[in-house]
C-alpha cells in the first residue's frame, strides 16, 4: 500500500498546481492516512503481524525517496535541448 498510494500521489502532486499548496498537502497526507489505515486494517484482521506493516514502511519509504530522486533528476536533465549543429 506505502508504495502504491506513495507512487500515485508522486504522480498527481507535479500536476497540482503550485498555488494550491493545500491541495498538495491535503493529497500527501491523505495517502498517509490511507496506508496508515491499510496497515493497521492489515494486523486488525489477523493477515499480517505489526512488525511485518512496519518493516513494508520501513522499506517502502526510501523506495519511494529513491524514485522521487530518480524522477527530479530526469526531469532536470531533460530541459535543456542541445542546439543543432550550425548554429542558431
Amino acid at each position: 500500500a506505502v508504495v502504491a498510494y506513495g507512487a500515485a500521489t508522486l504522480l498527481v502532486l507535479p500536476r497540482v498546481r503550485a498555488r494550491l499548496r493545500w491541495a498538495r498537502w491535503a493529497l500527501s497526507a491523505t495517502a498517509a492516512l490511507v496506508c496508515a489505515a491499510v496497515g493497521a486494517g492489515l494486523v486488525w484482521r489477523g493477515y499480517h503481524w505489526p512488525l511485518d506493516v512496519l518493516g513494508s514502511w520501513c522499506l517502502g519509504v526510501p523506495l519511494l525517496a529513491a524514485v522521487l530522486a530518480a524522477s527530479r533528476a530526469s526531469r532536470g536533465s531533460g530541459r535543456r535541448r542541445p542546439n543543432p549543429p550550425g548554429g542558431s
